[in-house]
């Protein structure tokens, strides 16, 4: 009663397994279909992205969703047959490993068989004892090389089995070997082959020491075997080549779903979807994993890779656009700087400092942009790159607290134009001519030919004295003439002078009179004017005449001196005695007036 019930149990769990069996595949089929059958887009995985674009754009959030699942799936799929093959092709790796031990195994015992052949024959001419055991040495030998490859053998024999009973696997195969029959004939045969030399070294390796009247017969059949093998390791490489070939179609493929689906996820995202898990399985399965080891593999995917419509020749055109618009924009920087540099002189009232500031941030701001249309044609997505910047602006602003300050200071100097390139300038204790200004400094030639560089920050927070920013320039110089001389001839020498001077300008005329009575000359104030680029020429040849005519009218240009007047009270006192070195000891100090009375 007991094994009755037991066995009823045994036969309802078997049931219970058959049905789940059955149910699960099914359950998960019709699974898949309903994702498939909600979907309205993946009909054609194929379909041109810009028609997914526009069928995508009436979907709502919800709809998007079940889109996203379904190329999920597809993809998920792809990725799944890919993966598969790649394992095959270590499955047959592995195989090829062991049939090629194999091979070496059989070429050995070859070998070992030969040397015991010849050992036999040494040994029916001279018959020594030493011999005879050489030669029994050289058969075990033959044995175990024999052996060896046995063991080869059915190690391949085993991972053949393990290949055919992965259904998975084995269809990864035939898929790959499907359309070439004689590709797929060539694998039938020579596992066959392989299963048969098994049974041949079987046999051999009982011959070699107990049956030594077969050796020769046993060398063909060791011959026939490896030539077997041979044939199996040719046939196994060109069933792996085609699997390496299949695998660059199916990441034609999968790189293909790859870019539709990032489509519909970016639609997704801009509705309000969550995208991030998907978008972190498309980064996970995206590339390509090379095999280093496997010489002849590794070149099979690169160049397969570099013919490819989704990879090389994708990358090519991409590489090709990119230089394509960095140079185009280059170029076009270039001409449009140039029109607008030409452009801007119609502006004369524009410094020249604008108008370089000007032609330079164009230019700047196309190569530029440029650069960012360039990325996008590598299908990088400048959308994080932007958003990383406006990130990092606030900690930027605050690191380069100092710069940003020349920045706006520098913007200042170039809309209120205090100065222009070329003038003559005094700033923050630096004179000197302008020769560049940009948004960070200034950059100032000094009279002794010193190149000074002066952050906008101090040039906008200090006084700016400009010597050149009017066309016509005054020259003021303080002429010293004596008590002794006539104040009325000096002026009208120097009238003349301003008068007849070719570099001074009638209009506005030149400026001379009476300036002050100083203690040891009397100062008359001289200005003229002239042209800015004329004025240092002026100044020095003036400064010149000046000197050579007051010469020639007995005009004398007064030294600094003091007069010093003695009381007779004090004269009459002993003079302070001389110190040590011819000074005065101890003096006294006191004033006198020209009266001769003591302050």
């Amino acid at each position: 009663m007991i094994r009755y019930r037991q066995k009823k149990i045994n036969i309802l769990f078997g049931s219970l397994l058959m049905v789940g069996a059955w149910w699960l595949p099914v359950q998960g089929k019709q699974t898949t279909n309903l994702i498939l059958e909600k979907a309205v887009t993946t009909d054609d995985p194929t379909i041109p992205i810009d028609e997914l674009e526009l069928m995508l754009k009436p979907l709502t959030k919800d709809e998007l969703d079940g889109e996203a699942e379904a190329w999920m799936f597809l993809l998920k799929t792809k990725v799944k047959e890919l993966s598969d093959a790649e394992i095959a092709v270590k499955r047959k790796n592995r195989e090829l490993q062991q049939t090629k031990e194999a091979v070496d195994a059989l070429e050995d015992a070859k070998e070992a068989l030969e040397e015991a052949t010849d050992t036999k024959e040494k040994i029916e001419t001279e018959g020594s004892a030493e011999d005879r055991v050489k030669a029994l040495e050289a058969a075990q030998e033959a044995q175990e090389a024999l052996e060896k490859a046995q063991e080869s053998v059915e190690e391949a024999v085993k991972e053949e089995e393990k290949t055919k009973q992965d259904q998975t696997l084995q269809g990864a195969i035939d898929k790959a070997v499907e359309g070439t029959e004689t590709e797929k004939d060539k694998a039938k045969t020579s596992n066959q082959d392989v299963a048969k030399v098994q049974d041949k070294i079987g046999t051999i390796s009982n011959k070699i020491v107990t049956d030594e009247q077969e050796q020769k017969k046993t060398g063909q059949g060791i011959d026939q075997a490896k030539q077997d093998l041979e044939e199996a390791v040719e046939a196994k490489t060109e069933v792996k080549k085609q699997v390496l070939v299949n695998m660059t179609t199916l990441r034609e493929e999968r790189t293909a779903l790859s870019d539709r689906f990032e489509v519909v996820l970016e639609e997704l995202e801009t509705k309000g979807g969550d995208v991030e898990l998907y978008n972190k399985y498309i980064d996970a399965i995206s590339g390509i994993k090379v095999d280093v080891t496997d010489t002849e593999g590794t070149w099979i995917t690169i160049v397969g890779w570099l013919q490819s419509k989704e990879g090389g020749l994708r990358w090519a055109n991409n590489i090709g656009k990119f230089l394509g618009i960095v140079v185009g924009f280059s170029i076009l920087s270039l001409i449009i700087g140039k029109v607008l540099e030409k452009s801007l002189w119609m502006f004369p009232n524009m410094s020249a400092m604008l108008r370089q500031f000007v032609v330079r941030i164009t230019r700047q701001g196309l190569f530029l942009v440029g650069i960012l249309l360039g990325i996008t044609a590598l299908e990088v997505s400048i959308g994080p790159l932007m958003a990383m910047i406006g990130a990092a602006g606030f900690v930027v602003a605050f690191a380069f607290q100092n710069t940003l300050g020349n920045f706006a200071n520098g913007l200042m100097i170039l809309l209120y134009k205090p100065f222009d390139v070329g003038d003559m300038i005094e700033v923050a204790g630096v004179k000197g001519t302008v020769k560049d200004v940009n948004l960070v400094c200034t950059t100032i030639n000094t009279l002794e030919n010193k190149i000074i560089i002066v952050p906008n920050n101090s040039i906008w927070g200090n006084v700016i004295a400009n010597e050149t920013s009017s066309s016509v320039r005054a020259m003021f110089l303080t002429v010293r003439i004596s008590y002794s001389n006539s104040i009325t001839q000096a002026i009208q020498v120097l009238k003349d002078i301003a008068n007849t001077h070719p570099l001074v300008l009638k209009d506005p005329g030149p400026w001379i009179d009476t300036g002050e009575l100083a203690e040891y000359a009397v100062n008359i104030w001289f200005m003229a004017y002239t042209k800015k680029e004329d004025y240092w020429t002026a100044y020095c040849d003036i400064s010149r005449i000046i000197k050579e005519r007051f010469e020639q009218e007995g005009i004398v240009i007064p030294l600094p001196q003091q007069e010093i007047y003695i009381s007779e009270a004090m004269a009459k006192q002993d003079l302070p005695r001389a110190g040590s070195h011819g000074q005065i000891a101890n003096p006294k100090p006191h004033s006198s007036f020209p009266n001769g009375k003591t302050a």
